[in-house]
């Protein structure tokens, strides 16, 4: 099995909301700080692809919450690559406390991004060679959001403006960003009442520096305590469809 790489993180103040939970958000970005770091080990890191003329990008993650770990708590976040499929790198991720117990786990799927022309390419002969020793790991989250088959109704929305603190080395909106818009077009009531315990992202087109984005979402119960939500991120004429989700949602006390 691929060697895993992992990381103690303490979840930092700026890390949690107000009632001390890690953001979605910033485990985004934490998923991305560790990934950065094993790429650099394997030697498919992005400055090496960019002298290539090449760039990551993310195309689908999968991401099911146990439990978000609190302020002051230190845990320890490990990925590691899970093989390919097609154009596609696959990569896992999973959280646990210092008890060992698991907080968070998620799978994600990247591919290369020519940068002129930003079409996918295949996969360069390091990453296919890395996933040779990946023949015999499995992936712990499938990827079943169909998203032609996704609505979002009627319901709750908000506009966004990808500004300069918005942007990535690729020169676009960082993915932990259209996690952020997409659930931020939810109320402040629903957010500080409920957990999230599951969501599937799929990035479907880049979002540029400046532009106008429309976040919508719907919600339907499933249950007494669970709801799930669909949602959507838009560009301002509302044709073009940057990213779609699905995320699941439990009820707690106020």
């Amino acid at each position: 099995m691929m060697k895993k790489y992992a990381e103690e993180i303490e979840i930092r103040y700026h890390y949690a909301d107000w009632r001390g939970r890690l953001l979605l958000k910033a485990l985004c970005d934490l998923f991305n700080d560790v990934a950065n770091a094993q790429t650099l080990e394997l030697g498919f890191d992005v400055p090496t692809l960019n002298a290539q003329g090449l760039t990551w990008m993310l195309h689908k993650l999968h991401v099911q919450v146990g439990r978000m770990p609190r302020q002051g708590e230190t845990i320890r976040l490990e990925t590691w690559p899970s093989g390919t499929d097609r154009l596609f790198a696959l990569r896992d991720f999973r959280m646990t406390d210092q008890e060992g117990s698991e907080l968070v786990r998620a799978s994600s799927e990247w591919m290369v991004i020519d940068l002129g022309r930003r079409r996918p390419v295949r996969l360069p002969a390091c990453v296919l060679n890395v996933a040779k020793e990946c023949e015999d790991v499995i992936p712990q989250l499938p990827f079943a959001l169909d998203v032609k088959q996704l609505k979002v109704e009627e319901g709750y929305s908000r506009e966004f403006v990808a500004t300069y603190d918005n942007i990535d080395f690729n020169k676009h909106v960082t993915q932990a960003t259209y996690v952020r818009w997409l659930t931020n077009a939810l109320p402040y009531d629903f957010l500080k009442t409920h957990e999230i315990r599951e969501i599937e992202v799929v990035y479907e087109h880049e979002i540029m520096p400046d532009s106008d984005i429309y976040s919508e979402c719907s919600l339907q119960m499933d249950g007494d305590l669970r709801v799930i939500v669909n949602h959507c991120l838009l560009d301002k004429s509302r044709e073009r469809t940057h990213c779609q989700a699905r995320s699941v949602w439990k009820k707690v006390a106020d």
